[in-house]
């Protein structure tokens, strides 16, 4: 699904675009002593801090687009329970692991231009190898979880990526273009 950006005029495939951290939030707030203690992948992070250990895991939160057959994709990470952070560790490269789960979590990841998105509830369901776990959020009154229910309309998906695109609201955020 192509748009034509109102700041640059180029053409963004939604498609081919998605928003993601590199780090869970908890992440920012370690001092070097526990950063040194930590372990921050890729995929996975583990933080031994001052208030114990915490392990999270990276993920896809997707947000079907209204009236079609596409959804975009937000990059996230959710805190999961050490028992259930072992047992997906263990089966990273099960090909069966989809049967595993699904995991109870914590969203880590502030999303910009909704309400204060850390700590919702969520469900993390394994996918094939090679792809992110995908994230479904508690259903709530929250903007994110009433879109990943109810789709997002695609005049309020362009406004968001344009600002992201040329904005740069969140320097932390990476963005994934083809």
């Amino acid at each position: 699904m192509n748009f034509n950006c109102s700041i640059c005029g180029a053409e963004h495939n939604l498609d081919e675009i998605s928003f993601g951290a590199d780090a869970p939030m908890q992440w920012d707030l370690l001092t070097t002593a526990e950063r040194s203690r930590s372990m921050l992948s890729g995929e996975q992070c583990e933080i031994d801090s001052k208030d114990g250990r915490s392990f999270f895991i990276r993920a896809v939160l997707e947000i079907p687009i209204r009236n079609t057959n596409s959804s975009f994709t937000w990059g996230v990470w959710c805190s999961l329970s050490e028992k259930n952070y072992i047992e997906i560790s263990e089966h990273w490269c099960d090909t069966n692991r989809e049967q595993l789960g699904p995991y109870f979590g914590w969203l880590c990841t502030k999303l910009p231009y909704y309400p204060d998105s850390m700590f919702l509830k969520t469900m993390v369901h394994q996918r094939a190898v090679g792809l992110r776990p995908r994230v479904e959020l508690e259903p709530s009154a929250h903007p994110l979880s009433v879109e990943q229910r109810d789709g997002i309309e695609e005049n309020r998906l362009r406004e968001i990526i344009t600002k992201l695109l040329h904005n740069n609201v969140n320097p932390n955020a990476e963005v994934h273009t083809s």
